[in-house]
């Protein structure tokens, strides 16, 4: 009889303390919020929540390139835009000066707003963003242009990485943009203009007619690369974010509870603990007093 009762005993303190643990267990998870709290417990679901989480530290890193190059991007578009409108105002005095009953003294006024046009320019292709110049290249702490125009930047291609294999190219060429390496050197015909208004040579401000209209070109296409950049990381973003949702939802699924269940569980659990701990004290005064 006293070996039936051991095993009875033994048999009443396993479930007990199986019950108990898995009450802990779900107290555990509603204070949490989370399914398992060691890789003991779920060896195969904890690896993958380390490799989802690799994932998102790696969607972070991406983030951060891409609004880190949207950054001079976005200024050199806005320098670029306002460079074709300087070139449109220096066409227009160009042709207003080509009149034959224009006076030298005329000119030579006029000859005063194209510099000053020259060197709102030159600070444009000087710009910065960030602390670093725009259109220098890999030379991001070098002046691009010097006052004459000279381009001492470089044309190297910056490249980030702004998704898994993928890489985009992230700076502006300030040689294509304003030099002859994109058909004509500005800063060389708007001084030539300069200078033709002050001797007051007609036939050479006429000619610069063509020039401007070429140089205004050149900006325009240089500015479509950069919107075409620009809408490249927009893309890329968009793919990031999608990217992002994705493991963050996968990774919730694993490890995130369903707090409405556990709840449930919780008060089932404790219901029947409760109702084991009331069978257990009825057996065990059977055993001792029957």
């Amino acid at each position: 009889m006293r070996v039936t009762d051991s095993i009875v005993y033994r048999q009443i303190n396993t479930e007990l303390s199986r019950k108990r643990s898995n009450l802990f267990s779900l107290q555990e998870q509603g204070t949490t919020g989370l399914k398992f709290q060691s890789i003991d417990e779920d060896p195969t679901s904890a690896e993958r929540v380390r490799l989802l989480t690799e994932s998102l530290e790696a969607a972070k890193h991406y983030e951060k390139n891409i609004n880190r190059s949207r950054i001079p991007l976005e200024a050199g578009d806005s320098a670029l835009e306002q460079s074709t409108e300087l070139l449109k105002r220096a066409k227009e005095l160009a042709l207003a000066m080509s009149n034959d009953t224009v006076s030298a003294s005329e000119r030579a006024i006029v000859a005063g707003e194209v510099q000053s046009l020259y060197d709102t320019m030159l600070e444009l292709a000087n710009t910065k963003a960030g602390g670093e110049y725009v259109f220098s290249g890999f030379s991001t702490d070098t002046q691009p242009f010097l006052t004459d125009g000279t381009f001492v930047g470089d044309t190297g291609v910056k490249q980030v990485d702004v998704g898994p294999n993928s890489q985009l190219n992230v700076n502006l060429d300030g040689a294509q943009a304003f030099t002859a390496a994109g058909g004509i050197d500005i800063f060389a015909e708007l001084d030539t203009l300069v200078t033709a208004l002050q001797t007051n040579d007609v036939a050479t401000v006429r000619n610069q007619l063509t020039a401007m209209d070429s140089g205004l070109n050149q900006v325009v296409e240089a500015r479509t690369r950069a919107g075409l950049k620009l809408n490249q990381l927009d893309v890329a973003s968009s793919v990031r974010d999608r990217i992002e949702d994705s493991v963050v939802a996968e990774k919730s699924q694993i490890i995130d509870i369903d707090p409405v269940k556990v709840f449930m569980d919780m008060q089932a659990e404790s219901k029947s603990l409760e109702d084991a701990l009331a069978v257990s004290q009825k057996v065990m005064s059977i055993s001792i007093f029957g």
